[in-house]
C-alpha cells in the first residue's frame, strides 16, 4: 500500500507542534495529506490561548504555500490545552476521549515518559509512534520508532528552498555570519528539516505496515553528504550574496587560541568599537547582541563539529528503497543535496526573514570606514 493511500483520512496527534520540526511536519501534511485530521495539545503562553498560537503558525511565512492551496487547512487541526508532563498530558476525561481514534503519533519535542504512557492507556487504535531525537544524545529505547536526527538546518525545498525564520547555530556557519571552532574535514551533521519531516513521515507508514510485535526500529538521518569545509567555502559565495549584518568571517578552525583570537580581534572588538560610536551618536547599539547572539548558536555546534561520529544509516537507506518511486516526489529521504544551492537559498531566507535591514546599511557603512583608514595608515606608512 503506498504511503499516501495507507495515510488515508486517518487521525493524527502531533505533539512540539511550536518546534522547528513540529511546523515544518504540520505544514508537509496539511498540504500533501488532504484527508488526514490532525491534533495537538498546547499550552497558552505569553499570554497567548492555543488558538491563537496555532493562527500565529499559519500566519507565519512558512505556511504561505498552504495557504495559497487550502485557505481552510487550519479547520483541520483540532487544539487541546494541555501538559505533555501530566498525567494523560493534562487532558480532562472527555478530550481524552476524543482522541480515541488516532492511529499515528508523532512525537518532536518535550518529555517522553507521560506520552508514551497516554499512547498505552488511551489509545486502543494506535499504529504507530513516530519519536524524533538528536542523533548525539540520544540512546536506544524500547519504544515503537526512533527517528535519529542531526543537527536540524534549513529547509532543501519544502515549504521554500532554504526556508529558515530562526537564525540558529548550523544556519549561522552556513551564511558565514561567524567564525566556529571544530574540525573542518569532518562530515557536515546537518539535515534540512524538510528532509527530517519526510523521514518522520515515511517511516511512520513503514512501521504501521508491519506486525506490532515486531522490535523497536530505529532510523538515523543522512546528513548533507559533505565536509564542514566544504559546506563553510559555500557559506563564503551565499555570504556575498547575501551579508549577514555582523563582522564576522566564515571559517573553522581546531586551534582554540586561533579560534579565540579571529572571535575576539575580527568580530568581538569591532562590534564594541561600531556600538561605541552609534552609542555616542545617541542611535542604538546593534552590533555586540548580534554577535554574542551568532556566538551562541556557534557554541551549541562544537560538541558535534569536533568530534568523530560513527553513524549507522542502513535501516535509513533501506526505508528509502521501500518506498515508491511515486511517493518519493513528495517524501524523499535520501536525495542528493546540491550544496551550493542549498546554502544560497538559505542565506537568502536568512536575510528575508532574519535581517534588520537597517543593520545591513549600518555595517556597509562601517566596513567603508575601516577599509578607508587601513588605506589612510598604509600610505602614510610607505610615504613617511
Amino acid at each position: 500500500m503506498s504511503l499516501v493511500e495507507w495515510y488515508g483520512s486517518r487521525d493524527i496527534l502531533i505533539t512540539g507542534i511550536t518546534s522547528e520540526v513540529g511546523r515544518i511536519l504540520l505544514e508537509k501534511i496539511l498540504r500533501t495529506l488532504p484527508n488526514v485530521t490532525i491534533y495537538t495539545i498546547v499550552r497558552s503562553s505569553n499570554g497567548l490561548l492555543k488558538e491563537d498560537r496555532i493562527k500565529q503558525i499559519f500566519l507565519s511565512p512558512g505556511f504561505e504555500r498552504l495557504r495559497q492551496q487550502e485557505s481552510n487547512a487550519i479547520n483541520r487541526v483540532k487544539v487541546f490545552e494541555g501538559n505533555l508532563q501530566y498525567d494523560d498530558l493534562g487532558l480532562s476525561e472527555n478530550e481524552c476521549l476524543k482522541l480515541k481514534n488516532i492511529e499515528i503519533v508523532f512525537h518532536t519535542g518535550g518529555p517522553k515518559k507521560e506520552l508514551l504512557e497516554f499512547c498505552k492507556n488511551k489509545l486502543t487504535k494506535l499504529q504507530s509512534i513516530a519519536i524524533a531525537m538528536n542523533l548525539f544524545k540520544s540512546k536506544t529505547l524500547s519504544e515503537n520508532l526512533i527517528v535519529r536526527l542531526p543537527i536540524v538546518g534549513p529547509a532543501y525545498k519544502e515549504p521554500l528552498p532554504g526556508f529558515l525564520e530562526i537564525l540558529r547555530g548550523p544556519s549561522a556557519m552556513m551564511i558565514g555570519a561567524g567564525f566556529a571552532f571544530g574540525h573542518a574535514d569532518l562530515p557536515a551533521e546537518i539535515v534540512p528539516v524538510d528532509i527530517a519531516v519526510n523521514a518522520l513521515i515515511a517511516a511512520a507508514w513503514e512501521r504501521g505496515l508491519r506486525d506490532k510485535s515486531d522490535e523497536t526500529a530505529v532510523y538515523n538521518i543522512p546528513n548533507l553528504g559533505c565536509t564542514w569545509k566544504q559546506l563553510i567555502e559555500k557559506g563564503q559565495l551565499a555570504h556575498r550574496k547575501f551579508p549577514y549584518p555582523t563582522f564576522g568571517i566564515s571559517g573553522m578552525t581546531s586551534i582554540g587560541f586561533l579560534h579565540w583570537f579571529f572571535v575576539f580581534f575580527i568580530e568581538w572588538l569591532p562590534s564594541v568599537i561600531c556600538d561605541t560610536i552609534l552609542n555616542t551618536l545617541g542611535a542604538k547599539p546593534r552590533f555586540i547582541a548580534e554577535h554574542e547572539k551568532i556566538q551562541q548558536s556557534l557554541r551549541a555546534l562544537e560538541d558535534i563539529t569536533s568530534k568523530t561520529w560513527n553513524i549507522e544509516r542502513n535501516n535509513i537507506y533501506q526505508l528509502e528503497n521501500f518506498i515508491s518511486p511515486k511517493d518519493k516526489d513528495n517524501f524523499s529521504i535520501c536525495c542528493d543535496i546540491d550544496v551550493e544551492s542549498y546554502v544560497i537559498c538559505a542565506a537568502a531566507s536568512a536575510r528575508k526573514n532574519c535581517v534588520n535591514e537597517t543593520n545591513i546599511t549600518i555595517m556597509k557603512n562601517f566596513k567603508r570606514l575601516f577599509y578607508a583608514l587601513i588605506a589612510m595608515i598604509l600610505i602614510l606608512t610607505i610615504f613617511k
